[in-house]
């Protein structure tokens, strides 16, 4: 995460917790109090907005809950720019604890594990961020612990999916897509967990060569010139280079990473390929891309409800997606029959939408 040397804004992400500042000391960032909720310690030394300045509050190895237990109403905590990575190693490590917490209604685990992996996963698609394998390792931990939860317990399916950001930005999109595409292979009855987790990687750095494109060429509202529509094609072997060299070798989802724009009918990209010629994973992961990008607010067009995103799929893309497999994620959202009927009210219904 990339930290201007002035003072900056921070919004509030915990529905729970008061507006933060608008301006902080430079060289510090707000730290949601809820971020907390998953570790049992301090990782790092955290700090008091008082009266502009930040005066020093706990040091690390503190307990966390004791931390935020004592913290009174409307304060605000803060940390050092610098102690980011060891807060997301540490959120990483603790997620499974909150995904676990059986105190907590489904709901609020969700919400709470939802920002965490937002946490953790948002530096890595900074534009021009770094991609090192230290920065994969934690972003790994950080989607298994969601994967296995998936895997070992239905009780989180919904609520987390009910708490998905859809105002679209490619961190939270990458979350989405991986949250979807473990789902959909839990329904599918995938069930070798290293092949489940795999999915789960693939999906969240499905995108990650975006990281390399300019938002003038990724926001632009209208159309693509020719040179533009290039560099975006590009995206999917400059993702599957970064993290082969990153990692020192080809992970085992790293064709998801490759493929996933490769479309059923040949239309895709950057091959051309069909979908004989494309592994059936990277055929999931490219309909739950699309589905939750067509769901999510973009800078040139509003969000279509589930069920106008699984029309716009099934019909007006037609022949784009693995037909078998956008029966079964049609299927996954209760709708699959009512759609082949025809009854498309009753599956926007059904959809969310």
């Amino acid at each position: 995460m990339v930290f201007q040397p002035r003072s900056v804004e921070f919004a509030a992400a915990g529905p729970a917790d008061p507006p933060w500042p608008r301006r902080v000391r430079p060289g510090f960032r707000g730290l949601p109090p809820y971020l907390l909720s998953g570790l049992r310690e301090l990782p790092c030394d955290v700090y008091i907005a008082t009266g502009g300045q930040a005066v020093l509050y706990a040091t690390t190895g503190s307990e966390a809950a004791e931390v935020v237990e004592r913290l009174e109403g409307g304060a605000h905590l803060l940390m050092r720019a610098e102690d980011d990575e060891l807060l997301r190693r540490s959120l990483a490590a603790g997620l499974p604890v909150v995904l676990a917490d059986d105190g907590l209604p489904a709901i609020e685990r969700s919400r709470r594990a939802y920002a965490i992996t937002t946490e953790v996963v948002r530096p890595l698609f900074a534009s021009m961020a770094r991609v090192d394998r230290d920065g994969l390792v934690v972003t790994h931990e950080a989607i298994d612990a969601v994967t296995g939860r998936l895997i070992e317990s239905d009780d989180l399916v919904w609520s987390i999916v009910a708490t998905m950001q859809k105002h679209l930005t490619t961190h939270t999109h990458a979350i989405n897509t991986a949250i979807y595409a473990v789902v959909l292979a839990q329904y599918l009855h995938v069930t070798e967990r290293q092949e489940v987790e795999d999915i789960g990687r693939g999906a969240l750095l499905h995108d990650i060569g975006k990281t390399r494109i300019t938002t003038k060429i990724l926001d632009k509202p209208g159309p693509l010139t020719r040179s533009e529509w290039r560099v975006i094609q590009g995206h999917p072997e400059t993702g599957f280079q970064l993290v082969t060299r990153a990692l020192g070798g080809v992970p085992g989802y790293g064709h998801i990473i490759a493929e996933h724009h490769e479309r059923a009918d040949g239309s895709g990209y950057p091959g051309g390929r069909r979908s004989n010629q494309v592994a059936l994973d990277s055929q999931l992961v490219a309909i739950v891309d699309a589905f939750d990008a067509l769901t999510s607010d973009r800078s040139y067009r509003t969000a279509s409800t589930p069920f106008e995103a699984l029309r716009t799929m099934r019909f007006e893309m037609a022949g784009q997606f693995n037909d078998e497999l956008l029966q079964e994620f049609i299927g996954l959202l209760g709708g699959w029959k009512k759609l082949r009927r025809g009854d498309l009210r009753a599956l926007g219904a059904v959809a969310g939408g």
